[in-house]
C-alpha cells in the first residue's frame, strides 16, 4: 500500500520505506512483548495449538537453540512460520534486544523490496482493475441484455396468454 501511494504522489516514497519498515519492526516486537507476558494465554490459543504443533515447536527449538539469530531472520521471510517463531522465541527465552535486532536487520530486506514492488507495479494493478471493471460491466450490460430478451419473449408467447 504505501509503495502504491506512493506512486500517486500521496506518500513521498524515501519517507514511506522507513516509516513501513519501522511499523513492521514495532508489530514484529508487539507480538514479541505479548508473547512473552502472557505465555501460557497465547500457547493456549486454538491459532497457537494448530500453528505450535510438536513437530513444529521441536524443528524450532533445535534451530533456535544453535542459531537464534538466524532462525529469527529467516522466520521474518516465511509467512507460515513467522508467527509461531516469533511466539516460541518469546517463550523459550530469546533475549529481546536479539529479537530487535535480528528482525530489524531481516526487515531491511523485505520492507523496501515489497514497498518497492507496490510502488513499480501499481501502474500495472491499476490497469488490471480497469479492465475488470470494463469486465464487469460488460457482463452486466449482457445479463441486463438477456433478462430483458426473456421477458420480452415471455409477453410475447402464447402460453402467457393463458
Amino acid at each position: 500500500t504505501a509503495g502504491a501511494l506512493a506512486h500517486e504522489r500521496i506518500l513521498d516514497l524515501r519517507l514511506a520505506i522507513p516509516v513501513a519498515w519501522a511499523g513492521v519492526v514495532t508489530g514484529d516486537t508487539l507480538l514479541f512483548v505479548v508473547a512473552r507476558r502472557h505465555r501460557d494465554w497465547i500457547l493456549g490459543t486454538r491459532a497457537a495449538r494448530r500453528l505450535l504443533t510438536p513437530e513444529r515447536v521441536a524443528a524450532l527449538e533445535r534451530r533456535f537453540s544453535r542459531h537464534t539469530f538466524l532462525t529469527i531472520m529467516v522466520a521474518r521471510h516465511t509467512s507460515g512460520l513467522r508467527f509461531a517463531a516469533f511466539v516460541l522465541a518469546a517463550t523459550h527465552g530469546v533475549r529481546p534486544g536479539t529479537f530487535v535486532l535480528a528482525d530489524a536487520l531481516s526487515a531491511l530486506l523485505s520492507v523496501p523490496l515489497v514497498v518497492g514492488a507496490g510502488y513499480g507495479l501499481w501502474q500495472h494493478l491499476a490497469q488490471a482493475q480497469r479492465d475488470v471493471r470494463i469486465a464487469e460491466i460488460a457482463i452486466l450490460a449482457s445479463v441486463a441484455l438477456i433478462a430483458a430478451m426473456v421477458i420480452l419473449l415471455r409477453r410475447r408467447s402464447p402460453r402467457s396468454a393463458k
